[in-house]
Formats: C-alpha cells, structure tokens, sequence
C-alpha cells in the first residue's frame, strides 16, 4: 500500500514538472528578441510623385499632359502627343496589372502577355470584356472590305518564284533538297529531329507546297514538292564555324537519305568565310543604348519600383529580370521596345522588400526595334517622366545628365546606324534583322 501511493506521488510530481517545462518553453518562444546590431536596415522612403514638369523638360519632350498621367495607350510619337481625355486611368491600371499578373504566374508569360498588352493597348481597353469581344467581332466584319490588292497574294508570286517564309539568303545557308516524289509533312517531321540547331545556330526546314507555290514551315497533313533546310549563319555568339557546319551538313544527309531526296550541299569553306563577314557587320551594327534614373535621395525598394512598372504597362519577362515595353508592330504583332531592369533584381525570386537600390536602367536594343516607331525618343520621354515622378534624374552610362546636345548627337549615330542596316536589306525591327541579333 505504501508503494501505491509513493508511485502515485512520484506520478503526480513528474506531471507537474512537465506541465511548469513546456510553460516555460511556450515562455522562452514568445520573449522578444533584443534588438541586434546587424538587425539595422536602413530605412527606404518612397519618393513622393511631383506634379510639376519644369520648362525646359517639357520642351524636350513636347509633353502636352502632365507625366503623371499614365494611360495604358503607347506614347504618341508625334508633335502632339496628345492622348484620349476619355480614356480611364483607374480601369487601365487595373487592366494592366492583371495582364502582369497572369503573365508572370505562366511559363510563356512573354507570349501570353502579349495578347493581353494588345487589348490594353486600344481605347476600348478600360471597358468591360464584352466590349473588347465587339471589338474583334468588329475588326472581322471589316476584313473583307480591305481591298484585294492589299492582301498577301499567297497564290501569286514575283517571276514565277514561290513565295519565301522564314527562310533568308542574307543569313542563312539555304540546302535545297530536290524530292523524288512528293512527300508529306507528316513523314517529313519525324525525320527532322537532328535539324533543330547546329550548336548555336538555329536550323529552319521549309517545304514547297504546290497549291499556293510558297514555302512554309513543314506542316502535318500538306503534301510538298520540294524541301529545303537553311543554317544561320551568324547570330549573337558568333558566326557559323566548322564545328558546326559539319554537324549540319551531316543532319541534311541523313534526312536526303532517308527521303530519296538530292541534295546541294554548299562548299565549307564558302560558308564559313560568309559567316565571318556577316558576323563582322553584325558587330559593327550592334548597339544598345541605355539610359539611366538616378535616385536623388534614398534608395527605392523593389516592390515599389515593381509597383511604378505594372501600373505604367511594363510586363515581367519570364524569367523576372526585365520589365518589357511592347509597340504594336505595321503587321499588328506586339514586339519589345525597350526594357527596364532594376539591378540585379530578379522579381519573381528575390524578396521584393528587402531588395533595394538608386538606379533604374533603360535599355534600347537598336537593332530588334523598328525606326518608325521612334524608339530612343520613346525612351527619352519614359525616362524623364519615370524622373519626375519618382524624385531623381536621367543620366547616361557615364552617369553624365542627359543634355540638348546629347541627345543631338545621340540621334546623328543612330541615323547613321539605322542606314547602314537598310543598305545590308535588314533594316532594325525587321525579321532578318531580330533573327541576326539574337542569341
């Protein structure tokens, strides 16, 4: 008996002891900690929006409505650049930031966005869906008042040619392949698994149809006449080398092969000294320009500089590092303009409110951006407006303001630039030209 209750003390004593343990735990969790040296971040002011433009930078630019009325709608590239008095600030913002949204929670967030830009990008964008279905309902409607002489005649091609596609002898070692017979697209694309890229270089394979006497990208279910299979020649990591062509030539032949097909396989050493020559031009052609915001007081958080980027129609590429700024091309296509980078801040990975930073950089990729679309003055006038609004001031790569006469200068380069890629037949923006500067 007396054991009994000496177990049944002990018992109550170990239970106790527990229960004042995990007080003292739960205690120990919640106690706050002190305070640390290194705990001290330095604090970051979000930087009021001015709402005054000085003289002389509303001469520049030509402003006619104040920088900080951001609509979703392009800049005007005119003298004008008056924008719609109707158009909804609210709505646009709204607009534009779900676009980002959904476009940064998708792989293909660059292709998916675009459509997204499209719609923000006409008047009617501020309205609701309903409206902008009218819209396309509309623009079908229209289509076939547009005179036949203005479409693309896919069925009639210049002295009996066919009609080329992507394919390009200005950058491209084009290997036509003469079939014995037609021969399918869907025994054709099987075959063709080797032919996507000879090491760096992109490879295009294109087939003739006889019906519309074009060439296009080899498609399941259309017969072809002929084929034929083009390397690029040079691109952003060089030109085309041994290496490589070697590596092509030895595709082609197998798919000739396997297709009783003849092919005109060109001379290697043609071809590579074409490569160097092209890549030698495409180097003296490729520029970008980059223009800067430099804070006037405390650093900018990333969040907030996110925030300025969404609201102004910017969308996130797909990895995070870039904010793109679309222009809708002549074919209607939306293409990239210029681009925005904060640092080195990758927005989709970094915690967006501990990142922080002074400078906000401009990019201009001269040659993949149309000159009708007057890219450096779009950029220019950007980034005065960015200037304004965020307390901080527009400057060079020398980290030099940027001038009357810089700009002056800046313009005369550019003319220069922009004439020597039209004598070459692949004027900036163009599709020969985007392929040839790119990686």
């Amino acid at each position: 008996m007396e054991l009994q209750n000496a177990l049944i003390i002990a018992g109550v004593v170990l239970l106790l002891l527990l229960v004042a343990y995990n007080r003292w735990q739960i205690y120990k969790a919640r106690r706050v900690r002190p305070l640390m040296p290194e705990d001290d971040v330095q604090p970051m002011r979000e930087p009021v929006v001015g709402k005054t433009t000085h003289p002389e930078t509303a001469a520049k630019l030509k402003e006619a409505t104040p920088p900080e009325q951001v609509s979703r709608r392009e800049p005007t590239l005119g003298g004008s650049g008056q924008r719609p008095a109707e158009h909804d600030e609210d709505k646009d913002v709204a607009t534009v930031a779900a676009a980002a949204r959904a476009a940064a929670s998708t792989a293909d967030a660059d292709e998916a966005v675009a459509d997204e830009v499209a719609v923000a990008a006409s008047p009617a964008a501020a309205h609701a869906a309903d409206d902008v279905t009218s819209a396309e309902a509309d623009e079908q409607a229209k289509a076939p008042e547009v005179p036949a002489s203005a479409q693309p005649a896919e069925a009639e091609s210049l002295n009996g040619q066919p009609t080329p596609a992507v394919i390009d002898p200005l950058i491209d070692c084009i290997v036509p392949m003469h079939l014995e017979r037609k021969a399918s697209g869907d025994r054709i694309l099987p075959l063709t698994g080797r032919l996507r890229r000879a090491g760096t270089k992109q490879v295009h394979i294109e087939g003739l149809r006889v019906e519309s006497n074009a060439w296009e990208a080899v498609t399941a279910g259309h017969q072809y006449e002929d084929i034929q299979v083009a390397v690029q020649l040079a691109n952003r990591s060089g030109p085309l080398n041994a290496l490589e062509f070697s590596e092509f030539v030895n595709a082609v032949e197998a798919l000739s092969e396997s297709l009783d097909a003849s092919a005109d396989l060109p001379d290697m050493t043609e071809t590579v000294g074409n490569a160097r020559e092209l890549d030698a031009f495409a180097a003296g052609a490729d520029v970008q320009l980059g223009v800067n915001v430099i804070s006037d007081g405390a650093p900018w958080s990333a969040a907030y500089v996110q925030t300025v980027a969404t609201q102004d129609g910017l969308v996130l590429s797909r990895d995070g590092t870039r904010f793109i700024r679309y222009e809708p091309g002549a074919d209607g296509v939306q293409r990239p303009l210029f681009t925005l980078q904060f640092g080195d801040t990758n927005f989709l990975r970094d915690d967006l409110t501990l990142s922080a930073g002074r400078q906000i950089t401009l990019l201009l990729d001269v040659p993949q951006a149309s000159q009708a679309a007057k890219p450096f003055k779009t950029v220019c006038e950007y980034g005065y407006s960015l200037a304004q609004r965020m307390g901080a001031q527009l400057v060079d790569d020398n980290m030099r303001p940027l001038t009357e006469a810089s700009f002056v200068a800046i313009f005369g380069q550019l003319e220069k630039l922009y004439e020597k890629l039209e004598s070459r037949g692949m004027p900036a923006g163009s599709p020969v030209a985007v392929r040839l500067f790119s990686q």
